[in-house]
C-alpha cells in the first residue's frame, strides 16, 4: 500500500480507483434500460442519398487546439463525458501504475516518471477513440425505411446520460420502431440522466447529431415492457 502513496504512484492509483468506481456506475445505470432496447435496431441512419454520417462535432465556435485535444481522447465524436471520463481515468491510471513498476528497478522516479505520463495519455487516447467508434458504429446502424430527419418530433428515452457534448437515446419513431441514435442537448439546457424520456427536437445533417430536450409530456411516450 505504501508503494502505491507514493507521488509517482498516487497520481496513477487516485484516477484509476475514481475511473473504476465510475463504471460501475455506468453499467448499473446502463442496465436499468437496456432491456428497452434488445435486438431492436437502431440508427445513426442514413441520409437521403444513402450516405452514413459520422456523428462527429466540430463545434466551430472552440478553438482548433482544444478541439484536436479533445478529439484525441475521443470528446465530440458522440460519446458523452459520461461514457468517456471513466475509460480515460482508469485507462491512464493502470499503464502509467505498468509503467512506473516495470521501470522502478531501473530507473529514478524522475526519469520514468514522464514516460508513464506519456504512454499513459498515449493509452487513454486510444481507449477513449475506441469507445467513441463503438458508439458511433451503433448509431450508424441502418433502417431502411425511415429517413434522419423523420425523427424529429419523436420521444425516446437516453440510453446514457445526455448533455451537450454529446449522448445516446433509443427514440421510437411513428411506426413503433426504436432507433439509437448519437445525441446531444440544445445549448442551455440541463443535462438528462439515462433512462429520462427525451423529445428529437432537430437534426443536424452536416454533423450528423440529433438535438434533444427532455419530452415536455412524458406519459404519452409509450413505454416498452
Amino acid at each position: 500500500m505504501s508503494y502505491l502513496l507514493e507521488w509517482h504512484n498516487f497520481i496513477f492509483a487516485l484516477p484509476l480507483a475514481v475511473g473504476l468506481l465510475l463504471s460501475v456506475g455506468v453499467v448499473f445505470s446502463g442496465l436499468g434500460t437496456s432491456g428497452e432496447t434488445a435486438g431492436t435496431p437502431g440508427v445513426q441512419g442514413t441520409s437521403e442519398d444513402g450516405s452514413h454520417e459520422t456523428g462527429e462535432d466540430t463545434h466551430p465556435g472552440e478553438p482548433s487546439a482544444l478541439r484536436a485535444v479533445g478529439g484525441w481522447f475521443g470528446f465530440g465524436k458522440g460519446a458523452s463525458l459520461t461514457l468517456l471520463l471513466p475509460i480515460l481515468l482508469a485507462t491512464w491510471g493502470l499503464v502509467g501504475l505498468l509503467v512506473n513498476t516495470a521501470l522502478d528497478a531501473w530507473l529514478p522516479p524522475a526519469v520514468f516518471f514522464p514516460i508513464a505520463v506519456a504512454l499513459g495519455l498515449l493509452a487513454a487516447g486510444l481507449a477513449g477513440n475506441g469507445v467513441a467508434s463503438v458508439v458511433q458504429g451503433l448509431a450508424r446502424q441502418q433502417h431502411p425505411n425511415v429517413r434522419q430527419q423523420d425523427l424529429v418530433g419523436c420521444g425516446g428515452r437516453a440510453a446514457f446520460r445526455i448533455d451537450a457534448s454529446g449522448g445516446v437515446a433509443n427514440v421510437r419513431d411513428k411506426t413503433g420502431n426504436i432507433h439509437r441514435v448519437v445525441c446531444k442537448t440544445l445549448p442551455g439546457e440541463p443535462a438528462l440522466e439515462t433512462g429520462s424520456e427525451i423529445l428529437v427536437v432537430d437534426f443536424d445533417p452536416e454533423k450528423g447529431i440529433y438535438y434533444v430536450q427532455a419530452h415536455p409530456f412524458p406519459e404519452e411516450v409509450p413505454a416498452r415492457r
